[in-house]
């Protein structure tokens, strides 16, 4: 699976829903469509995508697996403890 089919997966189960639900709630003909996508075998285009999203009530990075609590710099926690004991002193 991809980090999109396991985060459409996680984010249905944990509403207690079905595939066949979340098809009709995004107005998909056929639930293989919704289906395909958490198994990675294929993706949605970008609105569909924001209608996941939407849905799910969760940013599209947050369904492409990125935290929006992490930032994309981070340093060692020995590098954080080394200044704070430097700030301390």
């Amino acid at each position: 699976m991809s980090v999109l089919g396991d985060r459409l997966k996680e984010e249905r189960e944990k509403r207690g829903w079905s595939q066949v639900l979340v098809s009709k709630k995004l107005g998909l003909k056929r639930s293989s469509t919704y289906a395909n996508w958490e198994y990675g075998i294929r993706e949605p285009d970008l609105e569909m995508l924001q209608k996941l999203a939407d849905l799910y009530e969760v940013s599209i990075e947050g369904l492409n697996g990125r935290n929006e609590k992490e930032s994309d710099f981070s340093l060692p926690e020995d590098v954080i403890l080394n200044v704070i004991k430097e700030a301390e002193a």
